[in-house]
């Protein structure tokens, strides 16, 4: 009625009290009104009452083990650290490499995590409520996200991409972002960040497994079917609510899948990126903003910002992908040599073996 008589004052205060209205009669046509006594807990037997009339069967069990293992008893990156560890099989190294922190600090976090998990038990239920699971859902996009990161483009080993991780946290993604309690404009953007992600996995590496760069992929090796599907899944995701990471990332890798390497406007990414970065304070992401200012033609502005979180952030000096970053930047102002002491920088770091290859290559050169 509110197109032909007017919104209420308090429309969330109106829609709250009309649910509640609704669940008090479906407990009532389903018979289960719960009698008094003088020991009955009223608030736990409703709630309890209520999560089983709202259950929702996740059919996917890895998706599934995911949103059990994210559990509201634990810390943000300690729920992350675990639920990777567990789940998917990654190592304290391979998640000490995303985390930014060592292989034994990260150790220790996962036995913090593990105790502290034995005292929420009562967090794993068979069945999540759909309240459970809305409560649960950005953890779970966050180890989905974390967990392709790792597939492809892995920091450490013997492969440049572990396709099957990448694909299979694509596949997670997907179901997330179709599922009866998970769709979401933030599910849908992260589905659409990973499809165009993924759609270039054929491309990044030559046949002996060594890197290609992204202006010198041959576009015909892109898949796209997974563009048009990343594409959907944004339009979708740009419907509801307001932008976060996953638009933006979305939003930059729809960019370099649908226009050639020369007619990329470097400034809008620039945008997208300043943006981003003002939403996370993420050390990667200023890097990657700073790679994009300097393809945008502010190559001194990138170096001195690059400089500048080195100098707030010491531990950045074993992560090689800034000097990756600075090294290139050096490139493009034709100061060889403080480029090539960056790229070895990189390589003592550590890398992946296709990587450390490449990397070497081109110092030889």
């Amino acid at each position: 009625v509110w197109p032909y008589q007017g919104m209420p004052d308090k429309p969330a205060a109106w829609l709250t009290r009309v649910a509640g209205n609704k669940a008090i009669d479906r407990l009532r046509r389903s018979g289960r009104e719960l009698q008094m006594d003088p020991n009955y807990e009223p608030e736990s037997k409703v709630q309890d009452e209520v999560q089983r009339l709202f259950a929702i069967r996740v059919p996917d069990p890895q998706l599934r083990l995911m949103i059990l293992a994210c559990s509201p008893g634990l810390e943000g990156l300690d729920q992350l650290a675990l639920t990777l560890r567990v789940v998917s099989g990654f190592t304290a190294r391979d998640l000490s490499e995303i985390f930014l922190t060592t292989e034994s600090a990260m150790a220790q976090r996962l036995s913090r995590a593990r105790r502290s998990l034995g005292a929420h038990r009562q967090s794993f239920t068979a069945t999540p409520s759909v309240f459970e699971i809305q409560s649960r859902l950005d953890a779970v996009l966050k180890t989905v996200y974390l967990m392709f990161s790792l597939g492809y483009a892995p920091r450490s080993g013997a492969s440049l991409v572990r396709r099957d991780t990448a694909l299979e946290a694509l596949r997670l993604a997907e179901e997330l972002a179709t599922g009866e309690a998970t769709d979401s404009s933030e599910s849908r953007a992260l589905a659409a960040l990973l499809c165009l992600q993924a759609s270039r996995l054929d491309a990044r590496e030559d046949h002996r497994g060594r890197p290609v760069l992204l202006k010198d992929q041959d576009r015909g090796c892109w898949n796209r079917l997974l563009i048009d599907r990343g594409m959907t899944h944004l339009n979708q995701a740009m419907h509801g609510g307001t932008p976060g990471r996953y638009h933006l990332e979305a939003g930059i890798a729809s960019i370099y899948a649908t226009q050639a390497w020369e007619a990329i406007e470097w400034p809008v990414v620039l945008a997208y990126y300043d943006h981003l970065e003002q939403l996370t304070g993420s050390p990667v992401v200023t890097i990657n903003a700073c790679v994009a200012r300097a393809f945008a033609g502010k190559l001194e502005q990138s170096l001195d910002r690059l400089d500048r979180l080195l100098a707030r952030q010491p531990g950045l000096g074993d992560y090689a992908p800034l000097h990756i970053a600075r090294g290139e930047i050096l490139r493009q102002m034709d100061r060889t040599a403080e480029a090539e002491g960056c790229v070895q920088s990189a390589i003592d770091a550590g890398l992946s073996e296709p990587v450390t290859e490449h990397l070497e290559l081109r110092l030889s050169l």
